[in-house]
């Protein structure tokens, strides 16, 4: 059986681009709407979780691109918000935030040790 050596970058890149897309739609809508209490971050996150569940169960590379992604957004949106609007904030350090993410994603799954097809079906049962 050949090996599932990390998430693919190219893969990634779409994931990235997707994520940085749904924050300029929800900053799109909010901006329209004039509501800035309503979270950008819930709808990258789901698409995420949703993307990590059902394709890259790397469980540890997850943990450590949950906790470099938390943190770019916090600093960022600490940084950033005495500056400009919240919506534009929350997007940006939200896109900001799951690029990190991803890229560690991507690279800490590289250095894990492979699974087999098998092992990697057994989980999305």
């Amino acid at each position: 059986m050949s090996e599932i050596r990390g998430v693919p970058w190219r893969e990634t890149a779409r994931v990235m681009a997707l994520c940085w897309a749904v924050c300029g739609v929800a900053y799109s809508i909010l901006n329209v709407l004039d509501e800035p209490t309503l979270p950008i971050a819930a709808p990258v996150v789901m698409l995420l979780v949703r993307w990590f569940w059902d394709r890259h169960r790397h469980w540890a590379a997850g943990a450590a691109a949950t906790f470099a992604g938390s943190a770019v957004v916090f600093v960022l949106t600490d940084l950033a918000r005495p500056h400009w609007d919240r919506i534009a904030v929350d997007a940006l350090g939200t896109a900001a935030g799951a690029t990190v993410a991803l890229v560690f994603f991507a690279g800490a799954s590289r250095l894990m040790p492979p699974t087999t097809r098998s092992d990697h079906a057994s989980h999305n049962s």
